[in-house]
């Protein structure tokens, strides 16, 4: 847990915001900004495609270190650490040393370090589905209310940060073990149902205030979305159409390394088939749903493969046990190899790459500019197709606009950039005008009165001479 601590903690915030981290980012920006924590926004266009709770952990972690990249991602990084902790404990059921190396393969997986040090609700997703796995096996012998209760709110808060994706994944895996162990029966007891009713509550709740809290006049409805995302979605699917044999690519790249050694273990499973345990059983089985379930939705993206991954390796871990002592020597020397390689990379190429220049630096050098002029809060902008994570580096308001043109970025003229930007004719003394390195010749044309303020390089994209393009760029009126 130290180990994974370090590699999932270290330098968590260095990283540019990335894709989709900008709707977090601008979500949980707008919340504080408006005072309102149950009606999400992306910039002024209502949102609410994912359940409060993901925005919710990052308002917290907010509260107490203040909204950055790194408060961005910490919910993502100790969800990955609670996917470490209970992969570990499902393996342990069978035996220690199996949860052990179990643990050890998830934690040296490039795409699970990869999504864990990203602002996402699918790590969250994870996190909770296997620790609610976990939960079951820690508690199946008890059948008591409150072992019941744990298990129901552990899933009402997964679905809550992502959909009902974190009931269905628990539940799919739960049921083979059931089956297999003969224990369904016992289970759907009158403690059972009882304990079903303060979780679907403690679910509930968030969406019920966010329609009775409704002063502003918000129109989306949670619950019909989470029918919407999570339901029509999967038969009816009205995006992210992905083709059928997606997660075949897709299952080994996050896999990956362990793509390796998951293929074998595959391949030898039929053999081995009548000579395992009940807990190897239950890990194909349970691998195998989940494949088939994912499948067999109609909406398909890479990363929807994540839930498998563990349990894949899970399957691995239980063959790679049957190894002989020199094979399990390679294994064990492959494994600090690759942490090695990560933490490196984190805790020390990673830092140096974007170190002394980027999006922190350019943020703070506009700002030290304009308040050499008035009060930062005094000052308009307007954002002239500038990159929305800039708003989030110069904490915007979510009521800034980002002006966008018509044709190719790379196309643009003067007069092309004047009929998209009709406010240029008549720039305000009061406004700053954010864009991008890309249209620096045309907008010092259109702004001549105005002083340009610029970024700076970061030490890794001036060793490699990246083009900078789509870096920011500002004009304060002089």
């Amino acid at each position: 847990m130290l180990a994974a601590a370090f590699l999932l903690l270290v330098f968590l915030g260095v990283k540019d915001i990335w894709t989709q981290e900008h709707r977090w980012a601008d979500i949980v920006s707008g919340m504080f900004y408006r005072k309102d924590f149950f009606h999400p926004f992306l910039g002024d266009v209502e949102y609410y495609d994912k359940p409060l709770m993901s925005y919710w952990l990052i308002a917290l972690s907010s509260k107490i270190f203040h909204l950055t990249t790194f408060t961005l991602r910490l919910p993502s990084a100790l969800a990955g650490l609670l996917s470490i902790w209970s992969i570990y404990k499902i393996g342990a059921q069978q035996n220690s040393a199996l949860g052990y190396l179990s643990a050890w393969l998830l934690l040296s997986s490039f795409y699970f370090i990869f999504w864990v040090r990203t602002s996402s609700a699918d790590m969250l997703n994870l996190g909770g589905s296997l620790f609610a796995v976990a939960w079951f096996l820690m508690h199946k012998d008890k059948k008591e209310f409150t072992s019941y209760l744990g298990f129901f709110l552990i899933l009402a808060m997964t679905a809550l940060c992502k959909g009902l994706i974190g009931v269905i994944v628990p539940l799919l895996v739960i049921l083979p073990f059931l089956l297999l162990t003969k224990s369904l029966s016992q289970h759907l007891n009158a403690k059972f149902f009882l304990s079903l009713v303060p979780a679907l509550l403690i679910y509930i709740i968030p969406f019920y205030l966010s329609s009775h809290l409704n002063g502003t006049g918000y129109a989306e409805n949670g619950l019909y979305l989470v029918y919407k995302e999570n339901v029509l979605r999967f038969f009816q699917p009205f995006d992210h159409k992905g083709p059928i044999y997606t997660y075949f690519i897709f299952l080994p790249v996050y896999l990956f390394p362990w793509t390796l050694l998951f293929i074998p273990a595959l391949i030898k499973l039929p053999q081995r088939w009548q000579g395992l345990s009940l807990h190897a059983k239950w890990y194909a089985w349970a691998t195998f749903l989940l494949f088939i379930f994912l499948t067999a939705s109609g909406s398909r993206r890479n990363y929807y493969v994540l839930p498998v991954v563990p349990f894949a390796l899970l399957m691995t871990a239980d063959w790679l046990m049957t190894l002989n002592q020199n094979a399990q020597k390679i294994l064990g020397a492959s494994i600090v190899v690759l942490y090695t390689a990560f933490a490196s990379w984190y805790a020390i190429l990673q830092p140096l790459y974007y170190c002394d220049g980027g999006l922190p630096y350019f943020a703070n050098h506009l700002q030290t500019q304009a308040m050499r002029i008035k009060p930062w809060s005094q000052w308009q902008f307007v954002m002239l197709d500038a990159e929305s994570k800039v708003s989030f580096y110069l904490s915007l308001p979510p009521s800034v606009k980002n002006e966008s043109i018509s044709g190719e970025r790379v196309n643009q003229t003067v007069a092309s950039l004047l009929q998209s930007w009709p406010m240029l004719q008549n720039p305000s003394p009061k406004t700053i005008y954010i864009s991008r390195a890309l249209y620096k010749r045309q907008l010092q044309q259109l702004l001549p009165e105005y002083r340009l303020v610029e970024g700076k390089a970061t030490f890794g994209q001036r060793l490699l001479n990246t083009t900078l393009a789509n870096e920011p760029i500002a004009f304060i009126p002089s």
